[in-house]
């Protein structure tokens, strides 16, 4: 009995070394040691040569001169930012004058017969006097040369028949739309300025 004990116990104990030893055998494969490794970089490490003294003042000269090459170039693009910014504001300068010479130009043209308008309408509707009507179209056609001088572009002649286009015509009657190209007669010119229709001539 007691040597059926002895079997079975010792069967036990071979059975947990076993057991342990596949333990420890299964961990060391999936979590290996790191020693060779570390092993492996000290070798690596000796092996590398150390640099000198001359190697690493080289070294230090070129970053110093890397670093002074990029201080160089950053001071390069903010010079040429500023530069940009004082053209543009130059340019803008230089639109703004441009278009407050010419509107001077031609308010000062207008100046003097759209006073002699007002002038004449005074004279009809409050003091109920008389004014030749070539006077008043003499004024106007002062007016009218004074804005073609400045590019105004009057479209066309009052009578004129001409091809019915829709991006430049519009029919003095809203019920009757002519079909493009058809011949329509011009009752009040059209004005464009630099290409751009500010008024469609009415026809029909």
């Amino acid at each position: 009995m007691k040597r059926r004990e002895s079997s079975t116990g010792n069967s036990i104990l071979s059975w947990t070394r076993c057991k342990t030893g596949m333990k420890n055998w299964l961990s060391n494969l999936i979590h290996p040691q790191r020693e060779p490794a570390a092993i492996e970089t000290r070798v690596m490490s000796a092996n590398q040569p150390v640099p000198n003294e001359a190697e690493i003042l080289a070294l230090e000269k070129e970053a110093q001169a890397m670093r002074m090459e990029i201080e160089a170039r950053e001071d390069i693009i903010a010079n040429l930012k500023q530069e940009i910014e004082r053209l543009r504001l130059r340019q803008e300068q230089i639109i703004a004058e441009t278009v407050t010479t010419r509107l001077s130009g031609l308010f000062g043209e207008l100046a003097a017969p759209s006073s002699q308008i007002l002038t004449q309408a005074n004279l009809i509707e409050r003091q109920g006097q008389l004014v030749q009507s070539r006077d008043v179209l003499a004024v106007a056609r002062r007016m009218v040369r004074a804005l073609e001088r400045y590019g105004v572009v009057f479209a066309g002649q009052v009578g004129e028949q001409v091809a019915f286009d829709p991006d430049q015509h519009t029919p003095i009657s809203g019920t009757v739309l002519p079909k493009p190209g058809q011949p329509v007669t011009i009752r009040f010119t059209g004005v464009s300025y630099q290409g751009k229709t500010l008024y469609k001539a009415i026809v029909e």
